[in-house]
């Protein structure tokens, strides 16, 4: 027993000491003054790093939608997996799998929820050994929304547009 309580202890700290925290965010801005629309949202992220191929997170965030007059108020969490299935030098191309939850309020208004699962791709670039950049771009997975959505993505599908793409920075330790 005592064999097997030492093996689990030198496996856990093994990989603790292989693993690193991450501290970064994402923002995202889209304007279209066709129809007097404006998008911003600030994502700031904390995660682990488990491997070469997998980490762990958890963003929280703020959006604010606004429509001819109409502004949507959001706050959400997004806990994800995260794998790393390609490397190209200081380039990395990687997938988050995970859950989003949000409420959102609009003035005079009950609050209302919206969630998803899915997956979303992305980039990032090694610009030092402590600091990266990193881009998600599209969506693909399952999204319900109970919500004040100006434009909704209620359904199953993948996205690619301008409100699914996001730009951050991330400091390793």
């Amino acid at each position: 027993m005592k064999k097997m309580l030492l093996t689990a202890v030198v496996a856990l700290m093994t990989l603790s000491a292989n693993a690193q925290v991450f501290l970064g965010g994402e923002v995202g801005a889209w304007r279209n003054p066709t129809q007097n629309e404006t998008q911003f949202s600030i994502q700031p992220e904390v995660g682990y790093v488990l491997s070469d191929k997998w980490a762990l997170g958890v963003a929280v965030g703020y959006e604010y939608n606004y429509l001819d007059g109409t502004k949507v108020n959001s706050v959400g969490v997004n806990p994800y997996a995260r794998y790393t299935f390609a490397k190209f030098g200081p380039v990395s191309v990687f997938a988050d799998g995970g859950f989003e939850f949000a409420t959102q309020k609009v003035k005079g208004y009950d609050a209302a929820t919206v969630w998803g699962v899915g997956i979303k791709p992305g980039v990032a670039v090694n610009l030092t050994e402590k600091l990266s950049f990193v881009s998600h771009i599209g969506f693909l997975g399952y999204r319900d929304s109970n919500d004040y959505a100006i434009h909704s993505n209620d359904g199953f599908g993948f996205n690619l547009d301008g409100n699914e793409l996001t730009f951050g920075l991330y400091y390793n330790f």
